[in-house]
């Protein structure tokens, strides 16, 4: 996470259970939103991990929290549509 305080009061993790090619091409969509959030009241770190993608979100209150959370898990249903209608 970057170096804000934030005063952290809600925080929550992530894991995506995909294989590790989509995940590195989700963290890789993801990073951009991340680095450049649109609030300076969550601050998000995306990462793959064993077995996904992990989405770690820091917030100052459980508003921004659900904020930050609806809209990564949104981009990443997103993601997955594209990805399976490549497929198809």
């Amino acid at each position: 996470m970057d170096s804000r305080d934030l005063s952290i009061w809600a925080n929550a993790e992530v894991r995506v259970g995909v294989p590790g090619r989509l995940a590195g091409i989700m963290e890789g969509s993801l990073r951009p939103e991340a680095e450049r959030p649109t609030s300076e009241r969550s601050s998000v770190e995306v990462e793959t991990g064993d077995g996904g993608l992990v989405i770690r979100i820091e917030a100052s209150d459980v508003a921004a929290l659900r904020a930050a959370f609806n809209s990564y898990i949104r981009w990443v249903l997103s993601i997955l549509d594209v990805v399976d209608s490549v497929e198809e």
